[in-house]
Protein backbone atom coordinates (compact mmCIF):
# COMPACT_ATOMS: atom_id res chain seq x y z
CA UNK A 1 0.00 0.00 0.00
CA UNK A 2 1.22 3.48 -0.92
CA UNK A 3 1.51 6.34 1.75
CA UNK A 4 0.86 9.60 0.19
CA UNK A 5 2.71 12.36 1.68
CA UNK A 6 1.15 15.62 2.19
CA UNK A 7 3.07 17.58 -0.38
CA UNK A 8 1.93 15.33 -3.03
CA UNK A 9 -1.50 15.77 -1.76
CA UNK A 10 -1.50 19.32 -2.25
CA UNK A 11 -0.08 18.69 -5.59
CA UNK A 12 -3.00 16.28 -6.38
CA UNK A 13 -5.43 19.17 -5.17
CA UNK A 14 -4.15 21.98 -7.26
CA UNK A 15 -3.76 19.63 -10.20
CA UNK A 16 -7.78 18.95 -9.82
CA UNK A 17 -8.77 22.58 -9.38
CA UNK A 18 -6.34 23.09 -12.47
CA UNK A 19 -8.32 20.71 -14.35
CA UNK A 20 -11.71 22.06 -13.59
CA UNK A 21 -10.56 25.58 -14.17
CA UNK A 22 -9.51 23.82 -17.86
CA UNK A 23 -12.86 22.17 -18.18
CA UNK A 24 -15.07 25.04 -17.41
CA UNK A 25 -12.93 27.67 -19.61
CA UNK A 26 -13.77 25.03 -22.84
CA UNK A 27 -17.18 24.85 -22.02
CA UNK A 28 -17.82 28.43 -21.66
CA UNK A 29 -18.16 29.35 -25.42
CA UNK A 30 -20.38 25.54 -25.99
CA UNK A 31 -23.30 26.34 -28.66
CA UNK A 32 -26.00 25.86 -25.37
CA UNK A 33 -24.37 28.91 -24.03
CA UNK A 34 -24.55 31.08 -27.31
CA UNK A 35 -27.87 30.24 -27.91
CA UNK A 36 -28.95 31.31 -23.95
CA UNK A 37 -27.04 34.17 -24.55
CA UNK A 38 -29.01 34.82 -27.74
CA UNK A 39 -31.96 34.69 -26.64
CA UNK A 40 -31.40 37.15 -23.26
CA UNK A 41 -30.44 39.87 -26.38
CA UNK A 42 -32.33 39.23 -29.56
CA UNK A 43 -32.14 42.72 -30.62
CA UNK A 44 -28.09 41.98 -31.49
CA UNK A 45 -28.93 38.41 -32.33
CA UNK A 46 -31.48 38.66 -35.21
CA UNK A 47 -31.03 41.87 -37.35
CA UNK A 48 -33.95 42.65 -39.77
CA UNK A 49 -33.15 41.72 -43.34
CA UNK A 50 -35.26 45.20 -44.29
CA UNK A 51 -32.52 47.26 -41.90
CA UNK A 52 -29.78 45.54 -43.99
CA UNK A 53 -30.88 46.89 -47.49
CA UNK A 54 -29.41 49.65 -48.70
CA UNK A 55 -31.57 53.03 -50.04
CA UNK A 56 -30.72 51.68 -53.56
CA UNK A 57 -32.18 48.12 -53.19
CA UNK A 58 -34.98 49.52 -51.37
CA UNK A 59 -35.62 51.39 -54.30
CA UNK A 60 -35.32 49.19 -56.90
CA UNK A 61 -38.00 47.36 -54.82
CA UNK A 62 -40.26 49.87 -54.85
CA UNK A 63 -39.84 50.81 -58.69
CA UNK A 64 -40.51 47.29 -59.62
CA UNK A 65 -43.72 46.40 -57.76
CA UNK A 66 -44.97 50.38 -59.26
CA UNK A 67 -43.49 48.38 -62.53
CA UNK A 68 -45.82 45.79 -62.16
CA UNK A 69 -49.02 47.54 -60.88
CA UNK A 70 -48.60 49.78 -64.05
CA UNK A 71 -48.60 46.75 -66.58
CA UNK A 72 -51.73 45.31 -64.93
CA UNK A 73 -53.19 48.47 -64.79
CA UNK A 74 -52.54 48.25 -68.25
CA UNK A 75 -53.38 45.33 -69.49
CA UNK A 76 -57.02 45.40 -67.47
CA UNK A 77 -57.64 49.20 -69.47
CA UNK A 78 -56.27 47.66 -72.87
CA UNK A 79 -59.30 44.72 -72.50
CA UNK A 80 -61.69 47.09 -71.50
CA UNK A 81 -61.11 49.27 -74.17
CA UNK A 82 -61.37 45.69 -76.56
CA UNK A 83 -64.43 44.58 -74.99
CA UNK A 84 -65.82 48.12 -74.98
CA UNK A 85 -65.07 48.52 -79.01
CA UNK A 86 -66.91 44.66 -79.47
CA UNK A 87 -70.02 45.63 -77.41
CA UNK A 88 -70.32 48.50 -79.44
CA UNK A 89 -69.98 46.79 -82.65
CA UNK A 90 -72.26 44.68 -81.85
CA UNK A 91 -75.25 46.99 -80.71
CA UNK A 92 -74.61 48.52 -84.25
CA UNK A 93 -75.32 45.60 -85.74
CA UNK A 94 -78.41 44.66 -83.81
CA UNK A 95 -79.46 48.36 -84.88
CA UNK A 96 -79.07 48.02 -88.39
CA UNK A 97 -80.73 44.16 -88.28
CA UNK A 98 -83.57 45.80 -86.54
CA UNK A 99 -84.09 49.04 -89.26
CA UNK A 100 -83.60 46.56 -92.38
CA UNK A 101 -86.09 44.03 -90.73
CA UNK A 102 -88.77 47.45 -90.89
CA UNK A 103 -87.83 48.66 -94.61
CA UNK A 104 -88.11 44.78 -95.64
CA UNK A 105 -91.92 45.22 -94.85
CA UNK A 106 -92.08 48.24 -96.91
CA UNK A 107 -90.21 46.50 -99.90
CA UNK A 108 -93.23 43.45 -99.63
CA UNK A 109 -95.70 45.74 -100.15
CA UNK A 110 -94.23 47.64 -103.24
CA UNK A 111 -93.87 44.15 -104.47
CA UNK A 112 -97.92 43.39 -104.18
CA UNK A 113 -98.15 47.03 -105.43
CA UNK A 114 -96.21 46.27 -108.65
CA UNK A 115 -98.49 43.45 -108.68
CA UNK A 116 -101.44 45.05 -108.40
CA UNK A 117 -100.39 47.47 -111.00
CA UNK A 118 -100.35 45.49 -113.66
CA UNK A 119 -103.52 44.28 -113.37
CA UNK A 120 -105.25 47.37 -112.38
CA UNK A 121 -107.46 49.10 -114.67
CA UNK A 122 -108.13 52.35 -111.99
CA UNK A 123 -104.98 54.69 -111.35
CA UNK A 124 -106.77 56.15 -108.60
CA UNK A 125 -105.87 52.72 -106.89
CA UNK A 126 -102.51 52.58 -107.83
CA UNK A 127 -102.11 56.07 -106.86
CA UNK A 128 -103.72 55.42 -103.30
CA UNK A 129 -101.24 52.50 -102.86
CA UNK A 130 -98.21 54.27 -103.79
CA UNK A 131 -99.86 56.81 -101.23
CA UNK A 132 -99.86 54.00 -98.69
CA UNK A 133 -96.26 52.81 -99.38
CA UNK A 134 -94.85 56.46 -98.75
CA UNK A 135 -96.77 56.79 -95.73
CA UNK A 136 -95.62 53.55 -93.96
CA UNK A 137 -91.77 54.33 -95.30
CA UNK A 138 -92.11 57.58 -93.54
CA UNK A 139 -93.44 56.14 -90.38
CA UNK A 140 -90.66 53.68 -90.33
CA UNK A 141 -87.99 57.09 -90.73
CA UNK A 142 -90.25 58.74 -87.85
CA UNK A 143 -89.14 55.84 -85.84
CA UNK A 144 -85.72 56.33 -85.69
CA UNK A 145 -85.78 60.29 -85.30
CA UNK A 146 -85.43 61.08 -88.62
CA UNK A 147 -87.97 64.19 -89.56
CA UNK A 148 -88.78 66.58 -92.64
CA UNK A 149 -87.59 69.96 -92.58
CA UNK A 150 -90.40 72.28 -92.66
CA UNK A 151 -89.58 74.45 -96.22
CA UNK A 152 -92.69 75.88 -97.07
CA UNK A 153 -92.67 78.70 -100.03
CA UNK A 154 -92.70 82.10 -98.36
CA UNK A 155 -91.18 80.79 -95.24
CA UNK A 156 -88.21 82.64 -93.66
CA UNK A 157 -84.72 81.30 -94.99
CA UNK A 158 -82.65 79.26 -92.38
CA UNK A 159 -79.22 78.87 -93.21
CA UNK A 160 -78.92 76.50 -90.79
CA UNK A 161 -81.48 73.97 -91.92
CA UNK A 162 -81.50 75.54 -95.67
CA UNK A 163 -79.73 75.36 -98.37
CA UNK A 164 -79.84 78.02 -100.92
CA UNK A 165 -79.00 76.77 -104.42
CA UNK A 166 -80.36 79.82 -106.68
CA UNK A 167 -82.04 83.60 -105.58
CA UNK A 168 -84.54 84.34 -107.91
CA UNK A 169 -85.29 88.20 -108.65
CA UNK A 170 -89.03 88.45 -107.54
CA UNK A 171 -91.85 90.61 -105.61
CA UNK A 172 -94.23 87.73 -105.25
CA UNK A 173 -92.79 87.04 -101.64
CA UNK A 174 -91.12 88.75 -98.79
CA UNK A 175 -87.53 89.10 -99.66
CA UNK A 176 -85.16 86.49 -97.80
CA UNK A 177 -87.90 83.99 -98.00
CA UNK A 178 -88.16 80.41 -100.29
CA UNK A 179 -89.35 80.43 -103.55
CA UNK A 180 -89.55 76.66 -104.27
CA UNK A 181 -88.01 73.56 -102.95
CA UNK A 182 -85.95 71.68 -104.89
CA UNK A 183 -84.80 68.72 -102.68
CA UNK A 184 -86.66 67.73 -98.95
CA UNK A 185 -84.04 68.05 -96.00
CA UNK A 186 -83.98 66.03 -93.32
CA UNK A 187 -82.91 66.17 -89.30
CA UNK A 188 -81.85 63.33 -87.52
CA UNK A 189 -82.94 63.72 -83.66
CA UNK A 190 -82.88 67.48 -84.40
CA UNK A 191 -79.80 67.65 -86.28
CA UNK A 192 -79.51 68.55 -89.74
CA UNK A 193 -78.28 65.82 -91.40
CA UNK A 194 -79.21 66.92 -95.11
CA UNK A 195 -80.41 70.68 -95.46
CA UNK A 196 -83.28 71.61 -98.09
CA UNK A 197 -82.22 72.74 -101.32
CA UNK A 198 -84.31 76.00 -101.85
CA UNK A 199 -84.33 78.78 -103.82
CA UNK A 200 -84.46 82.47 -102.21
CA UNK A 201 -86.34 85.52 -103.02
CA UNK A 202 -84.47 88.67 -103.91
CA UNK A 203 -87.01 91.94 -104.12
CA UNK A 204 -85.85 94.05 -106.97
CA UNK A 205 -86.59 96.71 -105.29
CA UNK A 206 -84.18 96.38 -102.33
CA UNK A 207 -81.30 95.81 -105.04
CA UNK A 208 -82.25 99.59 -106.41
CA UNK A 209 -82.36 100.80 -103.15
CA UNK A 210 -78.73 99.38 -102.48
Amino acid sequence: MRIFNKDETKDSKEDTQAGAKNSEAQNSGSPAEEAYEALEKPEEASASPEAEKSPEARCQEEKQLLMDKYFRLAADFDNFRKRNARQMEENRKAVLEQVLLDFLEVTDNFDRALKSAKTAEDMSSIVSGIEQLSKQFFSILEKYGIEKIESEKASEFDPHRHEAVQHIETSEVPDNTIVDVYKTGYALNSKVIRPAMVSVARNPDDEAEK
